[in-house]
């Protein structure tokens, strides 16, 4: 998963000189929280999240969406110290309603899930890591504080198909993204 995603940070380094040439690119940085259900949720705490957006935009309605994001989860059983290292790396495409100054915008996405946990049991501790592909949907918004500056918030559903079972959250974030002019 390392090697996904430095090979992924590289791509965006790349992408963003030749798009911001264009004035078609944005970078953000988001936080945000990440809140699992159904069973997911039963076993793990809703958690921090920090994430990197990478956008870009292929007409004023279309645009394709990177997203890189770190999470922290611990469990709500008290009788195992359990913590999952969570990255998700996904892309999605996302429509834009473009109103006056401000913009709201559905996605919908695929990616990887890395997820790799610690735990200890009766003093004993044991770890164990998987990726798993998954799909997301979701909603926001975005206004321009500035020419080059906007601030953007979302909601998205979650849907990883882990082994024998899927595996679902939802996440809420809020952010700014710089955009390359």
């Amino acid at each position: 998963m390392k090697k996904l995603t430095f090979f992924f940070a590289l791509v965006l380094l790349i992408s963003s000189s030749s798009f911001a040439q264009q004035g078609l690119f944005s970078l953000g940085v988001n936080g945000g929280v990440m809140v699992p259900m159904g069973d997911f949720g039963d076993a793990y705490k809703v958690s921090p999240a920090i994430g990197l957006e990478a956008v870009y935009q292929i007409t004023p309605e279309i645009d394709i969406v990177a997203n890189a994001v770190y999470n922290i989860l611990s469990s709500k059983y008290t009788y195992t110290n359990t913590t999952i290292y969570y990255i998700e790396g996904t892309a999605a495409a996302r429509y834009n309603f473009v109103k006056d100054k401000g913009v709201f915008f559905g996605e919908a996405g695929i990616g990887m899930y890395d997820f790799s946990t610690k735990y200890t049991l009766l003093g004993t501790e044991y770890s164990s890591s998987s990726s798993d592909f998954g799909i997301n949907l979701g909603v926001g918004g975005k206004y321009p504080i500035d020419k080059n500056l906007d601030l953007i918030g979302k909601i998205r559903f979650h849907n990883i198909f882990t082994k024998g079972t899927s595996t679902n959250y939802i996440s809420l974030g809020a952010g700014i993204n710089y955009n390359f002019r």
